[in-house]
C-alpha cells in the first residue's frame, strides 16, 4: 500500500526505479484544429536542468476550459493536471502545482506546421532555476484510429497475476501507435513508445516507465492473437493474449465512496505549523437537524506511511473520506488533513518532507488539533485520534506528547512492535504469498536483520554491503543468471528506500513504551489477511503491552480482512484494486459504536 511500509524490493511493473527512455517520434504530419494548434496529444522528450532525459506525455484540450495532463513516470507524473494554462497563438504554457519545494513551469512554442511544440522548463519556487528544455511531437492514441487492435491476457510476474490490454493501431501514415491498460495499477492509455515492425511482422516498443519496459510481439495472421514477450528489469514474462472484438477499459466501481450532495456540513480548515508552513483538511460536521448545533466529539484522521492525501486515496480508494462519511452520518465530527507536502499542505523547503521522520509527522497531527480545540463546533473534551499504518505509531505519540488532552486512540493496524521486527515479518509473508520457496525467505530474513542493524547503527559501509547481498540473493532466485549492472541499478534504487532519516528512524523505534504510558483507552483492530502489519505479531503484543500495565484496551481481529480492511482473498498489494470494498462496514459499525461509548463515559 504505502511504499515506504513495503521494504520488499519489488521488481513487479512499474515499482522500479531509474531513468526513463527518452522518446523518439516519426515526422508523421497528422490534421490539427489550426486555431488552437496545442490541442492535441503529444510524446517527446524532457531534459531537466542536469542533462537527465526521460519521456513526457502530454494532452492538451479545448472545450470552454483548456485541460492539460502530464505523464512522466521517471518523475512521478501520471495523468498529472497542470494550472495556469495560456495561449497566444502559437505560444503555449502551463504550470504543474503540489509538489513538495518545486513548481514547474512549461512554456513553449507550437511549430508553423503544428507538428512539434517545443520549450523549457523552469521552477517558478527557486530565484536563480536552471532551465530544462522539452521537444515534443504531435501524434495520436491507438483508440483514435479506425478499427484498432486491443489483446487482452495476464503477465505472470514471480507469482503474481496481472491483467492487461495492449492497443495496437496503424496510422494514416502506415506507422504503429499503441497503449497499454493495467486497471489494478489505473493505469489507461498509458503509450509506448519508439515503436517499430521487422519485415517479419514483429512490433517492438518501448514503456515510458521507471527503469524501462519493453514488448516484443506479433499478431497471428488473423489478428486473432498477439504472442511475444514483455522484458522489466531483467525478467522476461510470456505475452499470450486473445482478441477482445469489444474492448471498452473497464473502471473499477468503488461502491462505498460518498456522492454529493452530503447529509453534514464540510468546513475547509487550515492549521498553522511552528516550522512555518500550513496544513490544509476539511472538517466534517454532523447535520444540526439532527445532532443539533455542537459542540461536537470529533476525530482526527492520521495516514499512514508516503504522501498522503487527505482521502488517504489510493488505487482508486478514498478510506479516509468513506470513515469520515460514516462517522459524521453518525453524529461525530472528523477532520482528515493532507500530509506536508501534498495538496494544500504545501512546504517551501524540500527537506522538511524529504528528511522528516514519523515523529516529525506526529508534530503536524498536534497541529491540527490545535486548531481544533479552536473551533467552536468542536468539543475540546472529546476530540480523539484514528491512524492508519504508521499513522497507528503516529497517535500514541501525539497523546503522550499531548497528555489528557486526548480522549481516545483508534489504531487501524498499527503497530505493536520495533520497526525492524514488523518489516522482517512483512517481507517474509510478502514473499511467501509471491510463491519464494521457505528456503530463500529464510536466507533472505538472515542477511535483512543484520542490514537493518548497520542501517538502525548509521553503519552506512556495512549496510551497503548486505544490501548488495540482499539484492543479489533476490534476484537469483528467479532463477536466471544475474548481471552485474542489475544489480547496481537495484543497488542504487534501494539505497535511496533504505538509507534515509525516516526509514532509520522506523527501523529503530519501539512503540512499546508509548503505549505502556498513555492513559486513554485504545482499540486495536486488524486483519487476519492483512501481509503488511502481522495481526498476530502486532496485536498481540499491543494488547500484551496494555494489560501488563494495567490500562484500558479492546481488541478485534477482522477474518479474512487486508491491510486496508477489505474483504481479501490473498492479502497481497496488487490485490487491492480488484476489490470493490474499500473499507468493511463492520470495521466502521464497530469503530462508531466504540467512540460513542468513550465519550459518553465521561458526559
Amino acid at each position: 500500500m504505502h511504499p515506504r511500509f513495503i521494504m520488499l524490493i519489488s521488481f513487479l511493473f512499474l515499482l522500479t526505479s531509474g531513468a526513463a527512455a527518452q522518446a523518439l517520434t516519426n515526422d508523421e504530419v497528422f490534421k490539427y484544429d489550426e486555431a488552437h494548434p496545442a490541442a492535441g496529444y503529444w510524446i517527446g522528450t524532457l531534459t531537466t536542468d542536469q542533462g537527465n532525459k526521460l519521456a513526457l506525455i502530454v494532452s492538451a484540450e479545448k472545450k470552454d476550459e483548456w485541460e492539460v495532463k502530464i505523464s512522466a513516470l521517471a518523475g512521478g507524473l501520471l495523468d498529472t493536471p497542470c494550472s495556469d494554462i495560456k495561449e497566444k497563438g502559437q505560444e503555449f504554457s502551463f504550470t504543474i502545482t503540489g509538489f513538495p519545494g518545486t513548481t514547474p513551469h512549461f512554456e513553449g512554442n507550437i511549430s508553423e506546421d503544428g507538428q512539434a511544440f517545443k520549450g523549457s522548463v523552469t521552477d517558478l519556487k527557486k530565484e536563480k532555476p536552471q532551465p530544462g528544455s522539452f521537444l515534443l511531437r504531435r501524434t495520436v492514441k491507438a483508440s483514435d484510429m479506425a478499427n484498432p487492435l486491443a489483446f487482452t491476457g495476464e503477465l505472470n510476474a514471480q507469482g503474481i497475476t496481472i491483467p492487461m490490454t495492449i492497443l495496437l493501431a496503424k496510422t494514416p501514415g502506415g506507422n504503429w501507435v499503441g497503449s497499454l491498460d493495467i486497471p489494478m495499477q489505473n493505469l489507461h492509455e498509458f503509450p509506448f513508445i519508439n515503436i517499430s515492425e521487422t519485415e517479419d511482422g514483429t512490433i517492438t516498443a518501448e514503456l515510458p516507465v521507471p527503469g524501462g519496459a519493453d514488448i516484443e510481439v506479433k499478431p497471428d495472421e488473423m489478428n486473432k492473437h498477439l504472442e511475444g514477450v514483455f522484458r522489466q528489469s531483467g525478467l522476461v514474462m510470456k505475452i499470450d493474449f486473445t482478441r477482445d472484438e469489444n474492448y471498452t477499459y473497464r473502471n473499477l466501481v468503488r461502491l462505498q465512496t460518498p456522492q454529493k450532495p452530503y447529509p453534514y456540513r464540510e468546513i475547509p480548515v487550515t492549521a498553522p505549523h511552528p516550522q512555518g508552513f500550513s496544513l490544509g483538511g476539511t472538517l466534517t460536521l454532523p447535520d444540526p437537524e439532527k445532532y443539533g448545533n455542537g459542540p461536537y466529539p470529533a476525530v482526527v484522521l492520521i495516514s499512514g506511511s508516503g504522501q498522503q492525501d487527505r482521502d488517504e486515496s489510493i488505487l482508486g480508494h478514498k478510506p479516509f473520506l468513506i470513515i469520515a462519511d460514516y462517522l459524521t452520518r453518525h453524529g461525530i465530527a472528523v477532520m482528515r488533513y493532507d500530509d506536508r507536502g501534498v495538496g494544500d499542505s504545501e512546504v517551501k523547503e524540500s527537506k522538511l518532507v524529504t528528511e522528516a521522520t514519523t515523529s516529525d509527522f506526529a508534530t503536524d497531527t498536534i497541529a491540527v488539533i490545535n486548531k481544533l480545540k479552536t473551533m467552536k463546533e468542536i468539543d475540546s473534551d472529546h476530540i480523539g485520534l484514528i491512524g492508519h499504518s504508521e499513522g497507528g505509531l503516529i497517535a500514541p505519540m501525539v497523546a503522550d506528547r499531548m497528555g489528557n488532552n486526548i480522549d481516545f486512540i483508534i489504531l487501524l493496524a498499527g503497530p505493536g512492535v520495533k520497526g525492524d521486527l514488523l518489516l522482517v515479518k512483512q517481507t517474509e509473508l510478502l514473499l511467501k504469498a509471491a510463491g519464494v520457496s521457505d528456503e530463500s525467505i529464510k536466507a533472505q530474513s538472515e542477511i535483512r536483520r543484520k542490514l537493518f542493524e548497520a542501517v538502525e547503527d548509521d553503519d552506512e559501509a556495512i549496510a551497503k554491503k548486505y544490501l548488495k547481498k540482499l539484492i543479489t540473493k533476490q534476484l537469483e532466485s528467479t532463477g536466471r543468471k544475474v548481471t552485474d549492472t542489475e544489480i547496481q541499478d537495484a543497488l542504487k534504487t534501494a539505497e535511496k528506500q533504505l538509507l534515509n532519516p525516516w526509514m532509520r528512524y522506523f527501523l529503530s523505534y519501539d512503540p512499546a513504551p508509548v503505549l505502556a504510558r498513555v492513559k486513554c483507552p485504545v482499540l486495536a483492530l486488524n486483519g487476519t489477511r492483512d501481509l503488511q502489519v502481522w495481526h498476530k505479531q502486532n496485536l498481540d503484543a499491543i494488547e500484551r503491552i496494555r494489560k501488563q500495565a494495567d490500562l484500558p484496551v479492546t481488541v478485534i481481529r477482522y477474518e479474512g480482512l487486508n491491510h486496508l480492511f477489505q474483504p481479501a482473498r490473498t492479502g497481497t498489494v496488487s490485490e487491492y484494486i480488484t476489490i470493490e470494498t474499500t473499507i468493511d462496514e463492520q470495521v466502521l459499525s464497530d469503530m462508531t459504536e466504540w467512540i460513542r461509548k468513550q465519550v459518553s463515559r465521561k458526559n
